[in-house]
């Protein structure tokens, strides 16, 4: 009995330790997944990169990358990108599968995307009207959240 009480005692505190085991750290561009490198400079050949992370969350890595223009990047552990972030302007289109832009360009003609993610099974991408827009992995539109007007 009071092995198992020890047992339960150390699974306990180990579980507790666990989200305290993250741990982000500064590295250096050259650092991040090849895949990734040609993703960052073939969207933003002419921005420079301000900050380049990599966030260990138990057994996750991710790796963000900031530019000086306002521009965010998140890729998982292997380059792929997983989000792109525009405070300024929009989204790169070389990052927009070609069948989504098509349907942006009739649907939502003149707007701008402002954050694409994407994962395996979903795109989602948040317009520079407020509307989000979420596609499934053949890019058909399953939702639209429309922004709410203000007056």
């Amino acid at each position: 009995m009071i092995s198992m009480k020890m047992f339960l005692y150390t699974l306990l505190a180990l579980m507790m330790a666990l989200p305290v085991a993250a741990e982000d750290s500064e590295i250096a561009f050259d650092k991040l997944p090849e895949k990734a490198q040609k993703v960052v400079q073939k969207a933003f050949p002419d921005v420079k990169v301000k900050k380049v992370e990599m966030e260990r969350r138990a057994s996750l890595i991710q790796y963000e990358v900031k530019m000086t223009g306002g521009a965010k990047l998140q890729f998982s552990k292997d380059g792929t990108l997983t989000e792109c972030e525009c405070t300024k302007g929009s989204v790169p289109a070389v990052l927009i599968p070609a069948k989504i832009k098509d349907f942006l360009a009739q649907e939502f003609p003149g707007r701008e995307i402002r954050r694409f993610e994407h994962d395996s099974k979903l795109y989602e991408l948040l317009l520079d009207n407020g509307d989000e827009l979420s596609f499934n992995s053949s890019y058909r539109l399953i939702d639209i959240d429309r922004a709410v007007e203000q007056k």
